[in-house]
């Protein structure tokens, strides 16, 4: 009978590192869904920065 390695625990650094990427990706990916300009507010987040009308899936209305 073969015997299997435990998995690897992430110890609480490596999850928290890993929990910042997942929230970036997700920050970046709505902005570019939702936002027009300054997805990384450089500016103070104005109406006119936001997508009036969100197309279907490639674009399609």
């Amino acid at each position: 009978m073969k015997t299997k390695e435990a998995p690897h625990i992430l110890n609480p650094e490596e999850l928290k590192a890993i929990h910042a990427y997942w929230r970036a990706a997700n920050y970046l990916s709505a902005g570019q869904i939702y936002l027009l300009d300054n997805a990384l507010l450089h500016a103070p987040l104005n109406i006119k920065h936001i997508n009036p009308r969100l197309l279907g899936h490639w674009g399609t209305p």
